[in-house]
């Protein structure tokens, strides 16, 4: 999507000795734009809103895989792609595995992963980076067990999966998931509102350290079943 900011700083900034080609696919009978639409707007909006006439590189014989493969590994000088617009483009490719894995046990795990707009609806993660290192971190049956925790406790709440609630979760069944019984987890945290271990965990510094030891102290605070979890985490 267009970003009215970068357009306008395009605008300011003008100087047609730096104005690269833009990036062109010719597929299916049409010309797809795969990098470079901000540059247009803004040569349309100098213009008084009339078409412009654009310098072009153009590509043939490329799939919708392959342009979304161009445009997430694109080296340029202009604005960074996000990670949720990196995340989403290489989805799209194909092309980075662990990524596409992420977001297939996310969906299976009954949840979305809001890589376009926000709804603000349960079950709807945005974070990109903590989920994807959440992933790394716990293999693909650790990491599936995990948002089954989110899920069981706190039913897809919006603040349950927060990035920092992610991160601290994602330590906690890293450290303790052999000994740790997921009834007894979803029984005892789920009288435990994610905001307190939010709202707690803002006294540390290590943001996953910080989260993963709250949810440990609430979940051996609420002795309603099993035995305590020792202390594991280390520094």
């Amino acid at each position: 999507p267009i970003k009215p900011q970068d357009v306008k700083r395009i605008i300011r900034e003008w100087n047609p000795c730096k104005l690269t080609p833009v990036i062109v696919s010719f597929r299916d009978g049409k010309f797809n734009v795969v990098d470079g639409q901000h540059h247009i707007e803004a040569m349309r909006q100098m213009a008084g809103g009339k078409d412009a006439i654009v310098p072009c590189i153009i590509y043939t014989g490329m799939t919708y895989e392959d342009e979304a493969a161009m445009y997430a590994s694109l080296d340029t000088d202009k604005t960074a792609l996000t990670p949720r617009q990196h995340a989403k483009a290489v989805i799209e490719a194909g092309s980075d595995p662990k990524i596409t894995e992420t977001k297939r046990l996310v969906e299976e795990g009954g949840f979305t992963w809001a890589l376009e707009k926000t709804t603000g609806e349960p079950y709807e993660i945005t974070a990109v980076r903590t989920l994807v290192n959440a992933y790394q971190l716990l293999g693909g049956d650790g990491f599936a067990r995990m948002l089954s925790l989110l899920a069981g406790t706190w039913h897809g709440t919006p603040n349950s999966l927060k990035a920092s609630i992610l991160s601290g979760m994602a330590l906690f069944v890293k450290t303790y998931g052999p000994e740790l019984s997921d009834r007894t987890f979803i029984k005892r945290m789920s009288l435990v509102s994610p905001d307190a271990i939010i709202r707690e965990g803002r006294i540390d510094n290590d943001t996953a350290l910080r989260h993963a030891r709250i949810i440990w102290e609430k979940y051996n605070s609420q002795r309603s079943g099993g035995s305590e979890l020792p202390y594991r985490f280390k520094r």
